[in-house]
């Protein structure tokens, strides 16, 4: 059998201007440069107001032999929403999720996540290591887990091949693997916790996800996220962590975690009330009236994954997770911003 093909997606959104014109550049050209001969590469840009496609066209040109296209959203379709229409697109048996604040250290970074997905059929999904991009001798992050409220948390994993409750980018997965766990991507979800909802239908499904240390990229951190209105960006947060307890835990979990939750964001509204954090407050509020409103079409959601996803029981992911630790909420920077 020959070397089968990878479908790369990077998802883009102002990132000549937000990551830098350079900087994207160089990350677009560093997934380009694999040691992976059998591959494509699809930008998808959600309907940027700068050069982004201007720069990617012009690094596709130094690249003819690579197979590229470019997929211009009529809208900001955030990074889940674009991720599944580049999915839509790609031809691969595989699909790579790369972002465009993440930069390839070694060209090897893509064989070394195909090598350990395709030592084992019970691994649904892989991903790298991150160092920073101005620092690399320091890391980044190697994955994410939660706690059963949850609020997430960056994992202690030691630098060897490992389970991960949460992926990060570069995430390699097998193109199947979106069919069996309802859609890879909730549109819904447009920014953040995206990847928590899909890397819990994956342990759902039975699979499980592999933190690959030998797979390096340097990010830069939040560069997209970091230009956004504050508000916009923790609305979204905190109603995509209600909605995923509410998707996907089993019914005595789901009843026994999210009163916890909406305490915790309710406690938080207080306390930016105190702190005059309109835009806190605003965020939290609507986050939660949002889950409201949209009860009936997120139950629905719950149906679909309890009858048609679910094979194993929460104990599989809860093992993963860190445990709930209310002194530990309560120094949280990021529920806490001052």
């Amino acid at each position: 059998m020959g070397m089968k093909k990878v479908s790369i997606i990077m998802v883009n959104y102002n990132g000549a201007t937000y990551v830098g014109k350079k900087d994207l550049k160089e990350a677009i050209e560093s997934f380009l440069k694999t040691d992976y001969s059998n591959f494509e590469f699809i930008f998808v840009d959600n309907r940027s107001q700068d050069e982004s496609v201007n720069i990617a066209k012009k690094v596709f040109k130094k690249y003819p032999h690579v197979k590229t296209k470019i997929i211009v959203n009529e809208k900001n379709l955030g990074f889940a929403g674009g991720c599944n229409i580049g999915i839509k697109h790609a031809e691969g048996e595989y699909i790579c999720l790369v972002n465009n604040d993440d930069k390839a250290l070694d060209s090897n970074w893509l064989t070394e996540l195909m090598k350990v997905l395709e030592s084992d059929d019970t691994i649904g999904a892989v991903f790298g290591k991150k160092l920073k991009w101005n620092n690399p001798s320091e890391v980044d992050a190697r994955g994410l887990t939660m706690n059963p409220a949850g609020l997430m948390q960056q994992t202690d994993l030691e630098d060897k091949i490992n389970e991960c409750l949460v992926w990060q980018t570069p995430v390699l997965f097998r193109k199947r693997l979106v069919k069996e766990i309802g859609g890879f991507f909730d549109n819904d979800y447009v920014i953040l916790n995206d990847d928590t909802d899909s890397s819990i239908r994956i342990w759902l499904v039975g699979y499980k996800i592999i933190y690959v240390p030998t797979s390096i990229v340097l990010h830069k951190r939040s560069a997209t996220m970091k230009n956004l209105p504050v508000e916009f960006v923790a609305f979204h947060g905190r109603k995509n962590t209600i909605q995923t307890l509410i998707k996907n835990y089993e019914t005595l979990n789901f009843i026994k975690w999210l009163p916890v939750t909406l305490s915790i964001y309710g406690c938080a509204i207080v306390y930016y009330l105190i702190i005059k954090r309109w835009d806190q407050v605003k965020a939290t509020i609507k986050a939660i009236l949002w889950n409201i409103t949209n009860l009936r079409k997120i139950m629905q959601k719950r149906k679909i994954i309890q009858r048609n996803v679910r094979k194993v029981s929460d104990n599989i992911i809860f093992r993963h997770m860190k445990p709930f630790k209310p002194l530990e909420i309560l120094r949280g920077g990021k529920i806490w911003p001052r």
